[in-house]
C-alpha cells in the first residue's frame, strides 16, 4: 500500500542519519555553545517547550539531566503562555535557557511565546530546534538547531525521533564530552543500523505485523501504555499515534502512577503495552505482570523491552495472553527512538486492518498556525 505515513516511517533511519550528520559537522557549535553556558555557570536551569510530539520529546532530556543535578523542567508550549507565564516578575528567567521545539517553527502558540520572550525585561537564553530554518522560531531564537531532514507531510514520525536524537546529543554534550567519545558516537550509528535493518526487510517488519499485532489483536477500543524511566516519553507518543494513526482513544502513564488506583479500570478486555528500557526499572516491571497475570485481570498485554530476561521474567512471560518484542538497542537513552517506530508499525497495521487510511487527519492539521 502506498501510503505517506508508511513511506515516512521507513524514511527514518535516512532522516536520523542527515541529522547526525549536521549535528557532528555544522551544528556542533551550538551543542558547545550551549554545554558551555551550563558548565560555566551562565545557565542554572533549562525550561523544554513544544506542542504535540515536540512537547513529549522534552520527556528525554528531563530524565537524562535531572538524576545529574542539572534542572530541568518541561512545559507544553501552550499552558506555558496561557497559565504559567510570569507577568509580575519578569527577571525570574535572567539564568535560564528555554529550548522551544517545533518542526515547522509555526505554531501559533510557539509564534506567541517567543515574542512574548522577546518582550521580557531579563531575556532568556532561547534556543530554537526546528527543521524549517525559515521560520518564526529560527529568526526570532538566540540560537538556532536544525532538523535538516526532507520534508514531513503525515502524522509526525521522522520529525520526532529527530528530535530525540538532538535532544539527546545535548543532554550527553552537557554530561560527557560526547564530541570526542568514539564509544558514545559508535552507539547512534549503531542504532541507526539497527532500524534500517528493521525498516529495510520485509520479514522484520511482517514479524510485528503478524505476530505482535495478530496476537494483540485489531478490536482495540481502548490501549493502556505503561513505562517507567526515559521511555516515559515513548509512551506519550505512543498514546498520541494510536489516537492520530489508529483512531484509537489510548492513555499513557507511568507504571508506578497506574499502580494507585489505574489497576481499578482493568478487565478481561483490558489492552495493555508495557516498555521496559533499563535494568532499573525491570524488577518494578516483572512485579506489575505477577500482580496482573496472579491477582488482577487483563485482555492481552504486548510488552516490548531491551532487557534480559532471568527465569522468574521467562516464566510470567509463558502466559499466553502475554507477547514479548524484543529490540536490541540496550542505552537506555536511545531506546526510545527504536521503540517509537515498533508502536508506529504497530498502529499503522491496526488502522490498515481496521480500514482507516493510516496517518489521514480528519479534523487536525500538520502545522496549526492560528492561536486560539
Amino acid at each position: 500500500m502506498n501510503n505517506d505515513f508508511l513511506n515516512e516511517i521507513i524514511s527514518q533511519p535516512k532522516a536520523l542519519k542527515d541529522t547526525f550528520n549536521y549535528i557532528l559537522n555544522e551544528g556542533k557549535p551550538q551543542f558547545l555553545i550551549i554545554r558551555d553556558f551550563i558548565k560555566k555557570g551562565g545557565i542554572t536551569k533549562l525550561i523544554f517547550t513544544g506542542m504535540g510530539s515536540s512537547y513529549i520529546s522534552s520527556y528525554l532530556p528531563y530524565y537524562i539531566l535531572n538524576p545529574y543535578g542539572i534542572a530541568i523542567e518541561i512545559r507544553e508550549a501552550g499552558e506555558f503562555l496561557l497559565n504559567t507565564f510570569p507577568e509580575v516578575k519578569q527577571d525570574c528567567f535572567k539564568d535560564t535557557g528555554i529550548v522551544i521545539i517545533s518542526q515547522s517553527g509555526e505554531s501559533g502558540e510557539i509564534r506567541e511565546l517567543v515574542r512574548k520572550l522577546n518582550d521580557m525585561e531579563d531575556k532568556p537564553l532561547t534556543i530554537g530546534i526546528t527543521n524549517n530554518p525559515d521560520s518564526y522560531l529560527s529568526y526570532r531564537t538566540e540560537l538556532q538547531i536544525f532538523m535538516n531532514f526532507d520534508k514531513e507531510v503525515s502524522v509526525t514520525s521522522k520529525s520526532y525521533v529527530c528530535t530525540l536524537l538532538i535532544l539527546y546529543v545535548m543532554a550527553k554534550s552537557i554530561i560527557c564530552d560526547f564530541f570526542n567519545l568514539e564509544e558514545e558516537i559508535n552507539k547512534v550509528y549503531n542504532l541507526i543500523e539497527k532500524m534500517s535493518n528493521l525498516l529495510n526487510f520485509k520479514e522484520n517488519i511482517d514479524k510485528i505485523w503478524n505476530e505482535c499485532v495478530l496476537s494483540f489483536g485489531i478490536d482495540v477500543d481502548f490501549v493502556e501504555i505503561l513505562s517507567d524511566g526515559t521511555s516515559m516519553t515513548t509512551v506519550h507518543q505512543a498514546a498520541l499515534n494510536f489516537k492520530e494513526v489508529a483512531k484509537t482513544y489510548s492513555e499513557a502513564n507511568s507504571l508506578t502512577f497506574f499502580r494507585h488506583g489505574g489497576i481499578e479500570i482493568l478487565n478481561n478486555k483490558t489492552k495493555l503495552i508495557i516498555i521496559t528500557s533499563d535494568n532499573k526499572n525491570l524488577e518494578f516491571t516483572y512485579k506489575f505482570l505477577l500482580g496482573i497475570v496472579n491477582e488482577w485481570k487483563f485482555g492481552k498485554i504486548l510488552h516490548i523491552t531491551n532487557q534480559k530476561l532471568d527465569e522468574k521474567l521467562k516464566d510470567v512471560h509463558q502466559n499466553p495472553k502475554i507477547i514479548l518484542y524484543k529490540h536490541e538497542i540496550t542505552d537506555a537513552y536511545l531506546a526510545p527512538i527504536m521503540e517509537i517506530v515498533i508502536i508506529q508499525l504497530f498502529a499503522y497495521r491496526i488502522a490498515e486492518t481496521k480500514g482507516i487510511e493510516p496517518g489521514k487527519f480528519y479534523y487536525s492539521q500538520k502545522v496549526t498556525d492560528v492561536f486560539k
